[in-house]
């Protein structure tokens, strides 16, 4: 039986060494490139390392005495990836002291053998959950759409990091009461919690890849725009009727990965002439802007067809059901299914207006 196991969590790890290795090198070549892509790739880099190693010990091609793991490092990592992906705020002088609990777990381990590598790791996952509950207001104010449901992903796996390392440390500190060849076992299935971790991971880099991968420069964009001087715009009255026409004549809302800098690029702008002007003459980011063409859009879908709610807002350029029916409902104070029964007649009326809401605001 205890064979029949061991088999099972070898072959379980094989897995998923390959498929860290292949999810690594994809965010290595991703067109993202953003830095915390990159530290997520050492992440993985760092348990596929460290799971090799576990699966030499357990076909005894190695021993585990001269296994190296890397427990202190993960917490590290995934704290600035978190950080990069929420605050996108350079590295400092001040992150070295990072290092000391570092080099503090490993020099523990030398001379007492107990878990302090996951001790740290523990701790470093417990501070990023407490560090993303601080920055929620912040994020809750002035990122919306794709970028609030990024930081409820990080919350959603800051804490899944946390139960995992929960998992580990208790196995761990069981280990010594058990005997050969039950305390193998344990140790060697302490490794598990984590392997879903990143089977998780890689199923979420393929649905949501800006999720995963991050988009530093656009999010601190959406942020930091208020803050940009008025002799930073440049002929704000003409980059409003581009971005008029961008969304009226070229429909770029029904995309729904567009970002700021697309929008920029289309209308042949820098995307700190469009934040300011968004920000400084029409009162609204770029979420804002996007989105109301985008509820405008679905006022007429679903006033004109008898499509479902859910086709409704793919067709509009919603990525989501529930972002569509929040954002539907904020802007007409009705539900899409109660705006379909009770408005839609005096919606048709006034179909010549599509975008009207916009207009007292756009210069034509």
């Amino acid at each position: 039986m205890f064979e029949l196991v061991t088999d099972v969590i070898r072959n379980f790890y094989i897995l998923s060494l390959v498929l860290g290795c292949i999810v690594s090198l994809l965010l290595f070549l991703s067109k993202t490139k953003t830095l915390a892509c990159s530290l997520i790739s050492i992440w993985i880099l760092l348990f596929v390392t460290e799971l090799t190693q576990v699966a030499f010990v357990m076909t005894d091609i190695m021993t585990y005495t001269s296994f190296i793991s890397f427990d202190a490092l993960y917490g590290l990592v995934f704290y600035f990836y978190v950080r990069f992906q929420v605050e996108a705020k350079k590295v400092s002088f001040e992150d070295v002291f990072h290092a000391l609990p570092i080099c503090a777990s490993y020099l523990f381990s030398m001379t007492w053998e107990f878990c302090f590598g996951v001790v740290c790791a523990l701790s470093y996952a417990i501070y990023i959950v407490y560090y993303l509950n601080t920055h929620r207001p912040i994020l809750e104010i002035e990122v919306t759409n794709r970028h609030y449901d990024s930081y409820t992903w990080l919350v959603v796996m800051a804490r899944f990091q946390l139960i995992c390392w929960c998992l580990v440390f208790l196995l761990l500190s069981v280990n010594d009461i058990f005997s050969v060849p039950v305390s193998k076992l344990i140790a060697l299935a302490s490794y598990v919690p984590m392997s879903f971790w990143l089977f998780y991971l890689s199923y979420f880099n393929q649905i949501k890849p800006l999720y995963v991968q991050g988009n530093v420069n656009e999010l601190s964009e959406s942020i930091d725009s208020p803050q940009i001087h008025n002799s930073q715009c440049k002929s704000y009255e003409q980059i409003i009727r581009q971005l008029n026409s961008s969304m009226r004549s070229d429909k770029l809302f029904l995309n729904p990965q567009l970002s700021i800098s697309e929008l920029a690029k289309h209308i042949n702008s820098t995307t700190a002439e469009v934040s300011c002007t968004l920000n400084t003459h029409l009162n609204m980011n770029f979420y804002d802007f996007v989105n109301r063409y985008r509820v405008d859009e679905a006022k007429l879908l679903l006033c004109k067809t008898q499509h479902k709610v859910l086709a409704v807002a793919f067709d509009a350029g919603f990525n989501s059901k529930s972002t569509f029916n929040k954002l539907f409902k904020s802007y007409t104070g009705l539900t899409p299914s109660q705006f379909r029964k009770e408005a839609c007649g005096l919606f048709h009326d006034d179909s010549q207006g599509t975008g009207k809401s916009l207009n007292h605001l756009l210069v034509e």
